[in-house]
């Protein structure tokens, strides 16, 4: 039977069983009285693109407040979501962003019997190129709430397609137009400053956080250097010592070092991001600031030059760190309770480099 393209998007959209994706819809987990039930489903599909609509649903008769960064966005600022393609897991392409304070500590209310819903564009922030059967669901089963952890019963959603859909994942996103290019020399080598978007001032500010960062990371070598057994501000941030993560750390903060120093890094002021930054793992040297990087002190805790660190540890090429927790607080119980996880959080590495 031949079908045109609309017609088969159309079908699949309508529920009719045809060869290529085949939405199942949300598959709740077993019947019970957890607060809370999330359940997925694809309301829209095209060969570029795919949106599934998440819901968590409060089967409680109190509301509920959720920490808003345990809850999946329209486009996701970090790995949220676990989509396995046949099983196998899926790389994360979207933006790994540092957060603002107020967005740091920000909770959702779920009313009483209500839902918190949103639209995602999947294909944007995951690679859905293949044809196979994608799993969806919350990357940790463990969601906090104002008053402790929240009772979850976590559904998954199911994608099956022949075609795949292609989307954004991986495209490249740097659109700097004709840059301010200038060479600033840091230490005893120069780097390539590319700005895009941005103000004299923000220039300005940006130039000088180059050379704080470029301080922290050559800080944080010497520091290394010599306290090879760890401790001190190693254990507060990185917990406790062993060889390969002291040796992650090390070579983390040296491929920082010479990105600072001898690499074209483009800065792109985007002033519609309420994030502080955020970047592409895998567009190397690329790093996005927006509004709420402008508040923040020259140097000190979650400052201007520390940010540049942060987001330049998740770079690939400087050891792809994650963002596994955001804040002070959780950054050192992060280092107390599981060091792996510590030497790969973007926070931790950052405020490593600001407390020597």
């Amino acid at each position: 039977m031949h079908m045109s393209r609309r017609g088969f998007w159309a079908a699949v959209l309508a529920g009719i069983a045809v060869p290529g994706l085949i939405p199942a819809g949300g598959l709740a987990a077993p019947a019970g009285p957890p607060a809370l039930t999330t359940t997925y489903q694809v309301v829209a599909a095209t060969d570029t693109a795919l949106t599934m609509r998440f819901t968590a649903r409060n089967n409680s008769s109190t509301p509920i407040d959720v920490r808003s960064l345990d809850l999946p966005r329209a486009h996701q600022i970090g790995e949220i979501l676990s989509v396995t393609h046949d099983g196998t897991p899926v790389e994360y392409r979207g933006k790994r962003a540092k957060l603002a304070a107020p967005e740091e500590t920000a909770y959702t209310r779920i009313p009483a019997g209500g839902a918190y819903t949103v639209d995602m564009r999947l294909a944007d922030d995951y690679d859905l190129s293949r044809a196979g059967t994608y799993l969806v669901a919350l990357t940790s089963t463990r969601i906090r709430g104002d008053d402790g952890p929240v009772r979850l019963t976590a559904g998954r959603g199911v994608v099956r397609t022949s075609a795949g859909v292609r989307g954004s994942a991986g495209s490249p996103r740097t659109t700097v137009g004709a840059p301010t290019i200038s060479t600033q020399r840091v230490g005893v080598a120069a780097v390539t400053l590319r700005f895009a978007n941005c103000s004299s001032s923000e220039q300005t500010q940006l130039r000088t956080a180059i050379s704080n960062a470029y301080t922290y990371s050559t800080r944080a070598q010497s520091w290394l250097a010599g306290h090879t057994a760890g401790g001190g501000n190693y254990l507060t941030w990185f917990g406790a010592y062993s060889s390969a993560r002291f040796n992650r750390a090390t070579t983390t903060f040296a491929a920082i070092t010479s990105q600072l120093t001898s690499k074209t890094v483009d800065l792109i002021c985007d002033a519609a991001s309420p994030y502080m930054a955020y970047v592409y793992q895998a567009e190397h040297y690329v790093i996005y600031l927006g509004r709420g990087y402008w508040p923040a002190a020259a140097t000190g805790w979650d400052s201007k030059a520390g940010t540049l660190i942060h987001e330049s540890s998740h770079f690939n090429v400087n050891g792809g760190a994650d963002d596994h927790v955001y804040g002070l607080a959780e950054g050192q119980q992060l280092a107390r309770t599981d060091p792996n996880r510590a030497v790969d959080n973007a926070d931790n590495i950052e405020h490593f480099a600001e407390s020597l």
